[in-house]
């Protein structure tokens, strides 16, 4: 059986499809979800300050390709970051620094998505323009990057961060998170999926990994993992009744989820910003405070991945509202006359993630980048071209490799006519002039470089918080210990990370980019959260920074290889023989964390994210958390709405 037009023909089954009366099974303990392979206390997990010496074998190895050694925060960033920026350590060099470079019309900070469509805009609105990018990194993208694999003849794909476009486009339109410049981007009206082929019994695959995580589970055949009782396949589906956890958590998880009736209020969205997503569970959703814990151990890290950065006990019940958790979900259908987003609305995920995105951008402003033509599948396989990236006379140079430690007016703010913007190059200190800035990349690196910004602008920046993240590629020579198992998705609650899942990839122009057949090779990807309850905010982000960073790759390779065996090798999975590569993506600050008052304010006080989206003088910033939630969709506009703004400066 080849499991080919399975989701046409199993029964459709929906989160509202059992009922509460089915709770029945075991009654052992449910096991804790702490920071991940972290027992003991947070505050021994940390590394020397200031974060610097870091070498290769701290990175680990970083695939084949444009992308190879270019695998998130590497150990070159890091190093540059935190031996500089944040400690200061250059103040007094920067006066110095000499010019490089006529004056630029605009120079913007930051090559991830919000960057590069502020190039795009730019460019597009004044072809004259002379623009400069400049970027930390080696290559451009932000977290919008890929690892790619050569394995058994094959080359993988996969995610090092940002992934999946919310379709189909229409109803994602209706519930507000529309996709713009969708035309510029070249995507079609409908995507089609790969299906699986040559299983050996029908699977459900599904066509992203995020939505079975939680907020769509019956999208997927999935098992959860349990230490001293192995595999129990698709709770969800009979109310947890074979899963070793107390039966009051199972009917609080079951209780949440068929919860439809929030409180009808005009302010509603005001209101869900004044609490923590866990005091709106226990106080408005009435989960048992003897059983919130055990909730929040399976929601949490659902949260934290999908864009939260932290927990329950941290984010805001707004933000909750914002990623579709339970309970606050409600507010949506009220909104919609009753309909649930997530019978609607899934992800698309190209096998990069959104890389493509990124890609797409950068050669609307800049052609010359990237070779390939202008199709989907084209741009897809595009390689970089160094050697067109940085060339006297063109309209938009893009600088990688290049860490800003300094962005400030050229006389008063007020009324200077010219920014002047001072990085590292090649271990030398220079600088390049613009009429306007856009600094696209996030606050806790704006804060330290803007240096004549105003006491509210600083104030603002200061109250952005970031969590960080551990995004793990594993490439497989098969996968035919799922095809045994009979699922496509795993949840685990012990040991190193929590989830990773099969995804039905997109047929791009035709082409399958890669196989999903059990006995070929596949990539499997893991976003792992550090999440530390009952440590006070905000030092949970600064100490879950400093478990990721206090990692090497040696540590977390053999907690990946331990960790499969230990779940996998039951049902065939060898370590040595199957797994063919890991490389590992350290995000330090994968996203910013919005707790109660971030997104409407406190105290009568405007909203720091809306200070921030208003230029300093010639200064504008662009980055999604300026939205209040990170997704390509808003980075995009947030890098459009920073052009805008600086276009009558040029």
């Amino acid at each position: 059986m080849n499991g080919q037009g399975e989701e046409k023909t199993r029964p459709s089954v929906t989160r509202r499809d059992f009922v509460g009366g089915t709770m029945i099974g075991s009654g052992a303990a449910l096991l804790t979800m702490g920071a991940p392979a972290m027992t003991t206390s947070a505050q021994a997990q940390t590394v020397p300050s200031p974060l610097t010496g870091l070498g290769p074998d701290w990175t680990g190895p970083g695939g084949v390709g444009d992308y190879a050694d270019k695998n998130g925060n590497t150990h070159v960033v890091v190093n540059a970051a935190h031996g500089h920026i944040r400690n200061g350590d250059l103040d007094k060099r920067i006066a110095n620094a000499p010019l490089v470079d006529d004056l630029y019309d605009l120079i913007i900070v930051g090559a991830g998505i919000s960057g590069l469509t502020s190039a795009f805009v730019a460019a597009r609105d004044n072809p004259s323009a002379k623009i400069l990018i400049l970027d930390q990194h080696a290559i451009f993208g932000g977290e919008a990057k890929q690892n790619e694999f050569d394995v058994d003849g094959y080359r993988l794909t996969a995610p090092q961060g940002s992934t999946g476009i919310v379709v189909p486009f229409a109803p994602a339109e209706k519930f507000g998170f529309g996709s713009p410049f969708l035309k510029e981007l070249g995507y079609p009206e409908e995507f089609v999926y790969q299906e699986p082929k040559n299983l050996s019994q029908p699977i459900l695959v599904p066509r992203d990994a995020w939505g079975p995580m939680h907020i769509s589970w019956e999208m997927a055949d999935t098992a959860f993992y349990y230490e001293g009782k192995g595999m129990v396949k698709n709770p969800w589906r009979n109310g947890f009744r074979d899963a070793p956890i107390p039966e009051k958590v199972k009917k609080a998880l079951v209780d949440l989820e068929l919860y439809r009736t929030p409180p009808v209020r005009d302010d509603w969205a005001q209101w869900l910003d004044t609490m923590t997503y866990k005091e709106f569970l226990l106080n408005v959703a009435e989960v048992p405070a003897d059983c919130i814990d055990g909730v929040l151990d399976v929601l949490s890290p659902v949260m934290a991945s999908m864009g939260c950065g932290q927990g329950g006990d941290v984010i805001s019940a707004y933000s909750a509202y914002n990623y579709l958790m339970p309970g606050v979900i409600g507010y949506y259908r009220y909104q919609h006359g009753g309909a649930d987003p997530t019978d609607t609305i899934y992800l698309a995920t190209f096998p990069g993630g959104n890389t493509i995105a990124a890609k797409r951008f950068l050669k609307l402003a800049k052609p010359e980048a990237l070779s390939g033509d202008d199709s989907l599948h084209g741009l897809m396989e595009s390689q970089v071209r160094w050697d067109q990236l940085d060339l006297p006379g063109q309209k938009v140079r893009l600088r990688l490799s290049s860490t800003v430690f300094s962005v400030v007016h050229e006389g008063k703010p007020a009324k200077a006519k010219t920014v002047r913007v001072t990085y590292d190059k090649d271990g030398k200190l220079v600088s390049a002039r613009g009429k306007a800035v856009i600094c696209a990349g996030q606050q806790h690196a704006n804060r330290r470089i803007c240096h004549d910004i105003d006491a509210q602008y600083r104030t603002a920046m200061q109250e952005f918080h970031h969590a960080p993240m551990l995004v793990i590629n594993v490439a497989l020579r098969n996968w035919k210990f799922l095809d045994k198992l009979g699922v496509a998705g795993i949840r685990w609650f012990e040991g190193l990370g929590w989830w990773t899942s099969l995804r039905r990839n997109l047929v791009i122009d035709g082409h399958e980019p890669q196989p999903l057949d059990p006995d070929k090779p596949v990539v499997l990807t893991q976003y792992i959260p550090f999440l530390i309850p009952g440590v006070e905010w905000p030092d949970q982000c600064t100490q879950a920074r400093m478990m990721l960073f206090s990692m090497s790759y040696a540590d977390i390779e053999a907690q990946v290889r331990d960790q499969f065996t230990k779940m996998f090798g039951p049902y065939g999975f060898d370590a040595e023989r199957d797994i063919a590569g890991i490389i590992t993506n350290r995000q330090g600050h994968a996203y910013m964390v919005a707790p109660p008052g971030f997104h409407f304010g406190r105290n009568g006080k405007k909203a720091a994210k809306d200070v921030l989206r208003e230029p300093w003088h010639r200064i504008a910033f662009g980055h999604s958390e300026l939205a209040g939630a990170q997704m390509w969709e808003t980075a995009v506009l947030e890098g459009e709405r920073a052009a805008k703004q600086v276009l009558p400066m040029l």
